[in-house]
Parts: C-alpha cells; structure tokens; sequence
C-alpha cells in the first residue's frame, strides 16, 4: 500500500499540468494533453493517469496561461561579502561619465619698436617684446622677453635682453595660491654682465571684481579688475661683476591686472626684493604696459609701456637708476 501511495505522488509530482478539460457532467481536470482526435482526447492526469474521453463528454479544453518565473531574492549581505554593488546591478546602472575640465588657453603677442632721430646727435633704438600667457581652472603660466638696443652717434648705449618665466597656481575656493618664476637678464652696461635669479611663495587675491555689474547680476561687465600680493624667496646670482656670490633674497610685491573693455588692458606689477645676505641692500622692480587693440585691424595692438629697476648698491659708476619707456606695435598669435 506505501508502494502505491509513493508511486501516485511520485507521478503526480512529474506531470506538471499545463492544460484544463471540463467534462461535460461539470468536473474539472488539469493535465497534460497527449493527442486529440475527431472522436478521443487522451488526456494525462497526475493521479488519474492516462485517460481516453470520448469528444462528446467534453465541454472545454484550453491551455493553462504559463506562469511568470520565480523571483528569486538576492542573498543576505554576509554571503555577498567582497562583492561591489554598483557591479551586482551593472545591467540596470547608468553610467554617467566626469564632466572634463574646460581645456585652457593660449593668449601671445609679438611686439615691435624702432626709433629713429637726427638733429645734434642721431640716435636709433630697436626693441623686441614677446609676451605668452596660458591660462586654465588650475594654474596661470607666463612668459615674456624683450631685446633692447640703442645706438647714439654710431655708438652703441644701450644692449639688453631679458627672459621671465613665471606659474601661478591658485588653491581652489580660496584666495591663496602659490607660485614660482625665474628670469635670466643681460646688461652690457650694468655693473654685471648676465644675471639669473629666481624664486617662490604664496600668493592673496585681494581684489576680483568677477564681470558682475551690482545693479544687475545677470549683465556680464565687459571689464576686469584684480589686485593680487605675493611674497616669498628667491635667490639672485651675478656674472661679471664685483660680487659673483649667490645671495638669497626676499620677495615682496603686488600685481594689478585691468581690462578696462574689449580693446583696452592695463597691467602693472611692483616688487621689492630686499638682500637677506647683504642687510641693507635691496632691489625694486616694477612694470607697466597700457594696450589698446586697433579697430578695423584684428589682431593690432598698440602698446605704450615702462620697465624700472633700481639697485641699492651697483659697482662704482653705475647709474642705480635704469628705466624705459616703449611704445610697439603688437600682433597677437
């Protein structure tokens, strides 16, 4: 009798039923269909097993609607251990890619000078400015040289070159920044013949109008104003002079950048570099450029400008004083 009992479940449980037969005395049998013909349906049952029904003693037959698959639940978390969950639902994610950073700028202009006069005495000048500047969301590079010569009477009074590089890098949501910068000069008149000089140290923003016209904050002004301060140390080294000694210095100054309008800019920096090495001796160094692009030519400037170094203490005979005033003609590239 077990025998038979576990012989009917064991049927039962491999006959999944996927069809309905109503007999025509109303009974309802869920099965498998086997065949059907003009005047038999053989139907499977599970415990009934196989069954021949005569066409006229059955009412309906129809198939079973098949039933949606198990949701099967995710495991517990101690048994995903180690396993990412951005990556157990990577089919369904989406995968939204970094905004890159706007790509940064070059902005260079080449700048020419010539002078000429004649009356009592003749004098020529010659001055080549080259002045680049690369600008992104992190850090501000710039780099500018100029070449000067003057002849008087035949004779040459005046051969200079110098060459700067300098980075500036601004800590982000903050007004301090750091930077560094170096420059190499030639002076056939000064009382050293090449110098090089460098240093570094923290910068403060104070000033930065950001383009907002207070009485409208939607309007972008077309002008730009900032004041920055910057201060560290450096080193200063002289060849051809009385004192070829590398001396260290400090590094004190302010920079002032306008752009009064689309076609005006004015710049102006100021720095005192005061002798660590030697007390009482120092340096001031300072420049100022006014440009003005030219209407009806694109990419025309004209540039009026200054450059001013004193030294506290040069070789004996030379002037502490050195200034020039220029005015060039620029084309930006």
């Amino acid at each position: 009798m077990k025998a038979l009992i576990i012989l009917i479940v064991t049927a039962a449980l491999a006959i999944e039923p996927t069809w309905e037969l109503q007999l025509s005395t109303g009974e309802v049998l869920r099965g498998r269909l086997v065949e059907q013909t003009g005047q038999f349906v053989i139907f499977e049952h599970p415990v009934l097993g196989r069954l021949e029904i005569p066409v006229d003693g059955v009412r309906s037959l129809h198939e079973l609607p098949s039933e949606p698959p198990p949701v099967i639940a995710p495991p517990p978390a101690a048994e995903t251990a180690g396993v990412s969950v951005a990556a157990t639902a990577m089919d369904d994610a989406i995968v939204v890619e970094p905004q890159k950073a706007p790509k940064g700028t070059w902005d260079s202009k080449f700048s020419l000078g010539l002078n000429a006069s004649s009356g009592k005495t003749e004098e020529s000048s010659l001055r080549i400015n080259l002045d680049s500047v690369y600008e992104d969301s992190k850090k501000k590079l710039t780099f500018d040289a100029f070449y000067l010569s003057k002849t008087t009477d035949g004779d040459i009074t005046e051969n200079k070159l110098t060459a700067g590089v300098r980075g500036n890098w601004p800590w982000e949501g903050s007004p301090w920044g750091y930077f560094g910068q170096g420059r190499y000069d030639f002076d056939e008149f000064q009382s050293w013949r090449h110098r090089v000089t460098g240093g570094a140290g923290l910068t403060y923003l104070f000033v930065d109008l950001d383009n907002i016209d207070p009485e409208n904050q939607d309007r972008r002004r077309l002008d730009r104003f900032t004041l920055t301060g910057n201060g560290g140390l450096g080193f200063n080294k002289e060849f051809g002079s009385l004192d070829e000694d590398v001396s260290f210095e400090g590094i004190l100054g302010v920079e002032l950048a306008w752009n009064i309008s689309r076609r005006q800019r004015l710049s102006f920096d100021w720095t005192y570099f005061p002798n660590i090495s030697e007390q009482g001796q120092y340096r001031l160094v300072s420049r100022g450029t006014w440009s003005l692009r030219l209407d009806r030519m694109d990419g025309i400037s004209l540039n009026l400008g200054y450059n001013y170094e004193f030294q506290s203490d040069p070789d004996p005979g030379v002037n502490p004083n050195d200034l020039q005033i220029h005015a060039t003609i620029g084309v930006d590239f």
